[in-house]
């Protein structure tokens, strides 16, 4: 008889000595890469530098940090340490000190494993990519044919339709069913336009634009909409946001799909939308999120997908577009459940211009510094 259990590979307990910035980038792509033969998991990661990068990520992972190893030493679960200090003294320590079954991985092994790690991911990420090429190459024959087939008679259908409605000979009866009939043109319009977006070739028009006004007034220009729908909105924008290379109309268009995707989630209860910044030294980052009923059965990367929506009514190209906007800045959309209920979506672009100060903090004029 065949058992049907499944067994789990095994667990490999990895200490990280050294908590610089190699510790920082084999956790980041340990956390993102799937291993299939083995399960790491990190114990620990000691650096005396409370403020290294490795170590302060290693805290934010919930793993245990110290200026020490002494305590992980002792831990029976211990079955790998990846040395990252580069000192042989701290090396032969370790190989003293260690249970024999212990393996180490030293400094210069461990940045070979972890750029063969890195490039796995990265081919990962371009498969994805293909896939998703090849989805768009399969909207963009089918939208041609859409738009030759099918857009022409339904604007001559529609167009009929509307004339015909404002004769005055028309009895109410048929006056209804003729504007039912045209409500049921204009949405088969607008699938063919969606098409046609997603389809269309984009064209940014860049130029220097504060991130903070661009933002602040954006959520101004939404403010009466939301509220007529009865969801309430929140907004925490930076006020020193940097000024960036962006076309606003693209990137207004992106943050209306999202809009109108949390509209969506929370057709069934007033639910709260709230939009926040937060930066980095290189990107800037403009969450999203929502109380609304989530990306249900859909996992986050295929929701950006054409045709994947959780709605029946809709095609599912809100998202896409707003992946391609993003695309052409050189940024890209995460989206994450959130536990409690609702969708987090976090756009990233990066930073290709900083903040420009007025010229009276920088010069007198006259092109001297008067700093």
């Amino acid at each position: 008889m065949v058992s049907s259990s499944v067994s789990l590979p095994p667990t490999l307990y990895i200490l990280f000595v050294g908590g610089g910035h190699g510790c920082y980038d084999i956790l980041n792509l340990l956390t993102d890469y799937s291993f299939q033969n083995i399960r790491p998991k990190v114990i620990g990661a000691v650096d005396p530098n409370p403020t290294a990068s490795g170590r302060v990520l290693a805290e934010k992972l919930a793993i245990p940090t110290s200026s020490t190893f002494d305590q992980f030493l002792s831990d029976p679960r211990l079955s790998l340490i990846i040395e990252l200090t580069g000192s042989d003294t701290v090396l032969q320590e370790l190989y003293h000190r260690k249970r024999p079954e212990v393996k180490i991985l030293d400094h210069v092994a461990a940045q070979f494993l972890w750029e063969i790690i890195a490039i796995q991911k990265e081919h990962i990420q371009l498969k994805h990519k293909l896939s998703r090429l090849d989805s768009m190459a399969a909207v963009g024959e089918m939208a041609g044919r859409l738009t030759h087939k099918l857009r022409n008679p339904l604007m001559i259908f529609g167009g009929l339709i509307r004339r015909i409605m404002t004769r005055p000979d028309i009895g109410h009866g048929v006056r209804k069913r003729l504007k039912r009939a045209a409500v049921q043109v204009g949405k088969m319009e607008e699938v063919i336009t969606d098409i046609c977006d997603v389809v269309r070739p984009l064209r940014p028009h860049m130029q220097a634009t504060n991130m903070s006004t661009f933002l602040n007034q954006w959520c101004k220009d939404i403010a009466v909409e939301v509220r007529l729908i009865g969801v309430m909105l929140s907004s925490n924008i930076q006020q020193d946001l940097p000024v960036i290379q962006v076309d606003p109309s693209l990137l207004r268009q992106a943050l209306f799909h999202l809009l109108e995707n949390s509209f969506e989630a929370m057709a069934e209860n007033n639910g709260h939308i709230k939009i926040e910044t937060r930066m980095d030294e290189d990107n800037l980052y403009i969450v999203f999120s929502d109380t609304g009923s989530g990306l249900k059965n859909i996992t986050p990367g295929k929701a950006i997908h054409p045709f994947t929506g959780t709605k029946t009514d809709h095609l599912g190209l809100g998202l896409t577009l707003c992946q391609q906007i993003i695309s052409k800045h050189n940024g890209d959309i995460e989206l994450r459940n959130i536990e409690e209920g609702g969708t987090m979506v976090i756009i990233r672009i990066p930073i290709v211009l900083k903040k420009i100060h007025p010229l009276s903090d920088q010069s007198d004029g006259n092109g001297k510094n008067t700093g």
